[in-house]
């Protein structure tokens, strides 16, 4: 958008602040406004295009014009499919936010200004929006496309079609995890063998009864296994039954036990849990456990077998694994006999993000056992060769960056090093290519649309490769494919390696949704796994006899394997154990073997393995196709009709469906509902300009409860555009007498590098004691430049100018005071924690900031600080958390400035230590307190008044054990807000704050008391000996009560080992 606009839009922002339309205001600083927040690392520029249909926008960027016109097309030709098993559709268009990798995805601003308060997935689906990445391949694009397509249009239909809607219904209407994303799961897939894998898994190897207990990818799975049981069983048209009588009786347990006529929703569990177990038992028959040498667990399941790769060294003697975790990759080589392991190399992934699958990093071997890895990082594709494999002095014996692919999911390294064969996408298109180790310039061997994956060389070759692709033919220049012969199978084809070469072998032949992928080939026999008889296992076909025969009958899927002919044979294989992806290594491999086991299908029932073909099929010549293409049309005499191509008369359409409106067709179903036909000629418009209209994000109003100020209301809101690159915010409070408020508004700009941020807060304050009424004012204009490392780390410098005064509002005469200041902020980030609910989160957050402000009006104004605040989340047992924060701050220069602490934040009729000493909470007509502006309130410390101490320095320790008491005892779906959100809570503080030196030392403001006042004759400093340090103790509660989360803790205070009589505090807002 111009830049222009956003400046004119930056003008009124004040304005819309006093109106009552926005944000958060910040009096002091509180620990509650502690601002913290993850990042998105932007390592390019974006420019953004659209594509409108009739039920879709995409949006582009550079590099993505025929993947979004393609996105286009997926989406709306699958788009009748999904909401005929829905039985909805949205009123407005769906925004597709389109990119052309996982890791271009994870740069995206979307989300991130309200990510602390709404999960950005959910936020996506209240406005309407899908965001996703090419995933490499046409199978996996489209699949994930129509799948958070249906999650949308799921939560559309019960939830609402806005934020305000969705959050109205959200407070009637809780369902479990698995009921949304297993409705969308089972419409993109439907059955497949991955989820019949899973499923054995699962009841086998997991002790989990209910579905509500599971969240994740566990949960998406297991909905997927309830949807396929209901329209297995019952029929595909109770899906929509089910759903819209959720959306009107608002439980899922009735509209399933309704629908289906089942007596219990107990009952529908153990019939669905019964339909696989026998499934299981049918399969155990025929597929045995595979038994490995040794086994070694990797990552957790994420529904994709892109999460790991493995690969055996020539010799045999070594086994390199890679796996993902928490955005990081590593890779491992084990003893092939022992199993024992070393690790090689670790880094970070290009996704480190939690909105997709890290591509892990991809193996290979060649002569010598040098190792070769290939690895995205920080938007570069590093190749690196190893040497010294198995000995003290590894290490890398070339480096290359590898440039013009998006990326890379597959590679296989030639026998001698000097070439790389992989499957790579380039502009929404995955294809072949090979890869000179010593020029690293790829050079493509394929160029359509069609998937292909996969490559291996041929042994004893640099050149020839065999490879899987889901091309209906075995040439390469006769059609490059479209939206309507993209297949869900995947057969064998072999290249000769020369590039532009226009014809391909076809090896083995599949259909339906049979995959195949090569894992070793010679000049006599290709070694591949197939899920031809609905468990992926080894085959070998026999390029002589042109026939294939099963090697294994495991009962687990193998995701990925490797095999070495060598020494008796090996076999290294990664499957799914326990929950997670397990590496394999067995040693000892017949590649001689014969087995035949039946085929497994969508009902369990067992198809005889003569039925199944297991060889290669018949191939597609050129002139075949050609004459396919070249087919003549059909010669229609007067009055007949094609009925496989056909369109209605425009005008017999139109009054067709105006009768229909008006009632005067009833009876039978709608024959346009019963034949509507796949969209065939989809219209698309565009590209047009991307145009940066700012729409309302977020708003939010609360209460609180000020030390100074008393009670007063609070609002905000945001603005933004719609890829959230430019973002406004604005707020106010007001106190009660209307007398006291604070006004504050800020831009960010998120789209480069580097985030700019411009923000402007004005803070009145009236004091009116002992008849002598003060006004305090305080204006801060900040800039800011924030630099991200990652998504969870920044570092962050704010120029800024800050002025106070204070105006004697009784003598008018008197002359006010102000101090201008300026100063510069250095500040550093750091958040990785997730969201589980309301006041529970993982992980670990804490910031280090540095504040210098120098007084333009005189050095003895001047005053800087730096402070700590660290705070751990550890999950203990299901959703108990333990929390702990650490804090600590100090105030130098020659004028520090407090910091108060006692008490809590928000507390509901507050009680303030009464101090005849130094105390930074005292007003009077002959005291000038604008200091109150840049006080910090060190809470909590339970068990004291607000003020119980102060000073320049202080250090706060909180622990606190969060027990979410209804929802760990009871793991059924919970309807009511109070009890859904119901926490227990056990807590400690201990806390100090002193002037001077050190808490102990005999020279601060704890130990010395100075008796009598300067007027006085005689004035005594006593010095005390006590300890430093309060401590406080007890239990508490919190709950959501009309729409406020609401705390009460009751606690005692132990001051030098005595403990104080219990005090407590009903507190609005969330803890730490």
């Amino acid at each position: 958008m111009r830049i222009k606009f956003l400046f004119l839009l930056a003008i009124p922002v004040n304005l819309v602040a006093v109106l009552g339309l926005y944000t958060e205001a910040s009096a002091q600083r509180y620990p509650s406004q502690e601002t913290f927040g993850k990042n998105r690392v932007q390592y390019k520029t974006f420019n953004w295009k659209t594509f409108r249909t009739t039920n879709f926008e995409i949006y582009h960027h550079q590099g993505g014009t025929e993947l979004a016109k393609l996105t286009a097309q997926y989406a709306e030709s699958e788009f009748d499919k999904i909401t005929d098993v829905l039985g909805w559709t949205p009123y407005s268009r769906v925004k597709i936010f389109l990119y052309n990798s996982p890791a271009e995805l994870e740069q995206s601003n979307m989300g991130l200004s309200t990510i602390d308060n709404r999960d950005d997935a959910k936020l996506d689906l209240a406005q309407s929006r899908v965001e996703v990445a090419y995933t490499g391949d046409q199978i996996g694009f489209r699949k994930k496309l129509v799948k958070d397509i249906s999650m949308l249009f799921v939560y559309d239909m019960l939830y609402g079609g806005n934020m305000k809607e969705a959050l109205q219904s959200s407070l009637l209407l809780t369902l479990p995890e698995w009921f949304m994303s297993g409705t969308a799961a089972y419409i993109s897939e439907g059955w497949s063998p991955e989820l019949n894998d899973y499923m054995r898994d699962f009841f086998k190897n997991r002790n989990v009864r209910k579905p509500t207990l599971l969240t994740g990818n566990d949960a998406t799975l297991i909905g997927h296994s309830i949807w396929n049981y209901i329209a297995e069983r019952y029929g595909k048209d109770k899906i929509s039954d089910i759903l819209n009588l959720t959306r009107i009786i608002r439980t899922e347990q009735t509209s399933i036990t309704s629908t289906l006529g089942v007596p219990s929703y107990n009952r529908f569990l153990r019939d669905w849990r019964a339909y696989y177990l026998n499934l299981n038992k049918s399969a155990e028959q025929y597929y045995t456990d595979s038994k490995p040498s040794w086994k070694y667990r990797l990552n957790e399941f994420s529904g994709t077998d892109a999460a790991s790769a493995i690969k055996i060294s020539q010799d045999k003697k070594f086994t390199a694994v890679s796996e993902v975790k928490n955005g990081r990759y590593k890779v491992y080589v084990f003893d092939s006999e022992t199993g024992s392991k070393k690790m090689i190399r670790q880094g970070k992934t290009d996704q480190v993000g939690e909105r997709g699958t890290s591509q892990p990093a991809l193996l290979g071997w060649s002569k010598n056992n040098n190792l070769t890895i290939l690895a995205s990082e920080s938007g570069r594709k590093n190749l690196y060769v190893y040497e010294n494999i198995g000995t003290k002095k590894v290490k890398i014996k070339v480096k290359r960056n590898i440039r013009g692919l998006d990326q890379i999911v597959d590679m296989d390294v030639s026998a001698d090093g000097s070439m790389l064969a992989v499957s790579a996408d380039r502009g929404g298109k995955n294809d072949i290519y090979l890869i000179s180790v010593a020029r690293a310039s790829p050079l493509p061997l394929t160029s359509d649309l069609f998937d292909d994956v996969s490559p291996r060389f041929i042994q004893g070759s640099s050149r020839r490769i065999v490879f899987a692709s889901n091309r209906p033919s075995d040439s390469l220049g006769t059609a490059k494919g479209d939206y309507k012969n993209v297949a869900p199978s995947m057969s064998l084809f072999e290249h000769d390696g020369t590039p532009k070469s226009g014809q391909i072998t076809e090896l083995v032949h599949s259909e339906g949704k049979t995959k195949v992928s090569p894992i070793y080939a010679d000049a006599n026999e290709i070694i591949y796994l197939s899920n031809i008889k609905g468990v992926s296992n080894v085959f070998k076909l026999n390029r002589a006899s042109n026939t294939s025969t099963q090697l294994t009958n495991y009962i687990h899927n193998i995701r990925t394997a490797d095999v070495n002919l060598k020494s008796g044979g090996a076999l290294a294989y990664t499957y799914l154990f326990d929950g997670y992806i397990t590496a394999g290594f067995k040693n000892g491999f017949d590649s001689n073997a014969s087995l035949d086991t039946p085929s497994l299908n969508a009902s369990g029932a067992a198809v005889p393995a003569s039925t199944v073909a297991v060889g290669p099929g018949k191939t597609d010549s050129v002139a075949n196709v050609a004459k396919q293409e070249a087919a003549p049309a059909l010669a229609l005499k007067d009055g007949e009709v094609d009925t496989d191509n056909y369109q209605f008369d425009p005008d017999v359409l139109q009054t067709f469906e105006s009768r229909q409106r008006r009632g005067a067709l009833t009876g039978a179903p709608s024959v346009l509902s019963r034949t509507k036909p796949t969209r065939e000629n989809i219209a698309i418009k565009g590209p047009y300009p991307y145009k940066g209209l700012f729409i309302t994000n977020d708003a939010s109003s609360d209460w609180r409860i000020d030390p100074i100020r008393g009670f007063g209301y609070a609002q905000s809101l945001s603005m933004n555009d719609l890829l959230e690159n430019h973002v406004i915010k604005a707020g106010f409070f007001i106190s009660s007498n209307f007398r006291n408020s604070d006004l504050f508004a800020e831009y960010s700009n998120n789209t480069y590098r580097i985030d700019f941020g411009l923000r402007v807060d004005r803070k009145a304050l009236y004091v009116d004691t002992e008849g002598s009424p003060q006004k305090y004012r305080f204006n801060q204009v900040m800039f800011s430049a924030s630099y991200p490392f990652s998504p969870s780390s920044r570092f962050t410098l704010s120029p800024m100018f800050t002025s106070t005064r204070m105006i004697d509002v009784y003598v008018l005469a008197n002359p006010d005071f102000a101090t201008n200041y300026g100063g510069l902020r250095s500040e550093y980030v750091f958040d990785n924690t997730k969201v589980n609910g309301l006041n529970m989160m993982e992980g670990t957050r804490f910031k280090i900031r540095y504040d210098a402000h120098l007084g333009l009006s005189g050095k003895d104004e001047s005053f800087n600080r730096i402070s700590l605040d660290f705070r751990h989340y550890q999950k203990i047992h299901r959703d108990l958390i333990l929390a702990i924060r650490a804090s600590a701050s100090h105030s130098g220069g020659k004028a520090p400035k407090q910091n108060i602490m006692g008490g809590m934040e928000n507390w509901i009729g507050n009680r303030k230590e009464t101090r005849t000493g130094e105390n930074p909470l005292a007003f009077a007509p002959n005291i000038d307190n604008r200091d109150i502006f840049f006080a910090d309130f060190a809470t909590n410390l339970r068990g004291f008044n607000l003020n119980r101490m102060s000073g320049t320095s202080y250090m706060l320790l909180n622990a606190e054990l969060r027990i979410p008491l209804i929802k760990y005892l009871y793991r059924g779906s919970i309807t009511s807000s109070f009890l859904r959100n119901f926490q227990i809570v056990g807590f400690g503080d201990i806390g100090t704050a002193w002037t001077g030196k050190g808490p102990f030392s005999e020279n601060n403001s704890l130990n010395t008391q100075i008796i009598g006042t300067v007027d006085d004759p005689f004035r005594a400093t006593v010095t005390n000996y006590k300890n430093p340090y309060l401590m406080g103790y007890g239990l508490g509660a919190r709950t959501t009560l009309f729409g406020f989360y609401v705390k009460f803790d009751y606690a005692w205070g132990v001051d030098n080992g005595y403990t104080n009589k219990p005090i407590p505090y009903l507190t609005l807002g969330y803890d730490f």
